[in-house]
């Protein structure tokens, strides 16, 4: 049998990358290895075979216009002919600090960054050089990079006590001893859990570090009220509330999740979506915290390509897009309906599971049919169908549909993996779409009966 162009490809990384992959997620958990792409444009993925797929990854949320969009093109043609350079300023960086400034509800001041992990590292180093404290509480299941600040309990599951509280476990190997005594991990949802902690390290916490909406654990909601209380809880306790809005920033309102549930932390990074599949970060804040940075402040986050021009310039551009008068409206209201009819196609073929989704961004919680009450981590991790999953994704494959699915977690936790749609996934795409998942699923519910 003749081997595949994407099969030579692979077997050839294979003899100079690790993995054959410059990232371990980007391993498909059905193909086995990447989908090595010849082109992707809008919405769709051609890889080297000349297979066309409708992209519901969207480069796992970066893609917010899709690829190719001619508006990006033509801001980075721009900043080809301004020289691209980076390690310089221009008057852009300050224009695109004041859009974001105007979007973002929690943004008094802004520092650019490169990445979200990088935001984040550098929102915890921030807070903790404003408080002179050091501990961090974070959520089970939260995902904030993969710095040794912050991933803990993502991919694992430690032992949790009666109150809430769980034991920190990295995500990773390396990490140095006694790292742990400076994070608290608790129990997401569990208002009681969070009250405990900060009366029982009082005076210690520096901040809370949440996603708002924890799209890393495919799709998972506050409960009613639930984000109002952390923000009542750490405004009396004098702790700093951040907001990891890397996935959720802008994905149903301009100003994220913060303007969507109306809660605004004292720190928000921002990351994804802002660029337009460009690198570019943003930590953003209060300014009596965002003065501690350098210059002004101790506080060194820097680096040679913060504020490059060719992201600085494309982020203009998806701001600009994003503040159109009915973008949002039209978006959300696309997504509602695409996600309305999906969950209407799991019911018809008997599959388990459910969409959740808020904005551009969901989940196919295959398993999970408790579709309003669930709000734990542990739940969906037990619940959720990864054999399902994987059935699902095989056949949409098939049908010309690409859905990520990954397994690359340490502690064998199964998640379902957040999918996503772009703002040029026209309702034509999303229609066809539909049409070519009813035909996987039909496929499907053969296989699990």
């Amino acid at each position: 049998m003749a081997i595949s162009s994407s099969e030579r490809i692979f077997e050839k990384a294979q003899q100079y990358m690790i993995g054959g992959t410059s990232a371990a997620g980007r391993i498909h958990g059905v193909l086995k290895r990447p989908l090595f792409l010849s082109k992707a444009k809008g919405p769709l993925l051609i890889d080297v075979e000349g297979n066309e797929y409708i992209d519901f990854h969207n480069s796992s949320g970066a893609a917010f216009f899709g690829y190719g969009h001619p508006r990006l093109r033509s801001a980075v043609e721009k900043a080809l002919d301004m020289g691209f350079f980076m390690n310089h300023e221009s008057k852009y960086q300050g224009e695109l600090a004041e859009q974001i400034c105007a979007a973002i509800p929690s943004a008094e001041y802004v520092r650019l960054s490169n990445t979200g992990t990088e935001a984040t590292m550098a929102a915890v180093r921030l807070a903790r050089a404003y408080t002179g404290r050091e501990k961090i509480i974070k959520f089970e299941g939260h995902f904030h990079g993969m710095h040794e600040n912050c991933f803990f309990n993502h991919g694992t599951i430690g032992n949790m006590s009666p109150t809430g509280e769980v034991c920190p476990t990295p995500d990773s190997a390396g990490f140095p001893r006694n790292l742990e005594q400076n994070i608290i991990v608790i129990e997401f949802n569990n208002i009681t859990a969070l009250e405990k902690v900060l009366q029982k390290y009082k005076g210690q916490i520096t901040a809370v570090i949440m996603e708002p909406i924890s799209f890393n654990c495919g799709c998972l909601l506050p409960r009613d009220g639930y984000l109002q209380k952390v923000r009542e809880l750490c405004t009396q306790e004098e702790v700093l509330l951040i907001f990891d809005e890397v996935l959720s920033g802008f994905r149903m309102r301009l100003g994220g999740a913060q303007e969507y549930y109306n809660v605004t932390p004292d720190l928000t990074t921002l990351a994804k979506a802002l660029g337009g599949g460009f690198p570019i970060a943003a930590i953003v804040g209060r300014e009596d915290i965002m003065r501690g940075l350098n210059p002004d402040g101790n506080t060194i986050v820097s680096g040679t390509y913060t504020g490059a021009l060719i992201p600085v310039l494309a982020a203009l551009e998806c701001l600009k897009m994003m503040k159109a008068d009915d973008f949002y409206d039209s978006l959300n209201q696309r997504a509602d309906d695409f996600y309305s009819e999906f969950n209407h196609l799991l019911r018809s073929h008997g599959i388990p599971g459910h969409i959740r989704g808020v904005g551009a961004r969901f989940a196919v919680m295959f398993g999970i049919e408790d579709l309003d009450d669930d709000y734990s981590f542990r739940s969906i991790a037990r619940k959720s169908n990864p054999e399902i999953a994987v059935i699902f994704v095989r056949e949409a494959l098939a049908e010309g549909l690409f859905f990520h699915i990954g397994g690359w977690a340490t502690g064998g936790v199964s998640l379902p993996t957040h999918c996503g749609i772009t703002a040029v996934h026209s309702q034509e795409i999303l229609e066809e779409a539909l049409k070519k998942i009813d035909v996987a699923l039909v496929r499907v519910a053969k296989q699990i009966r």
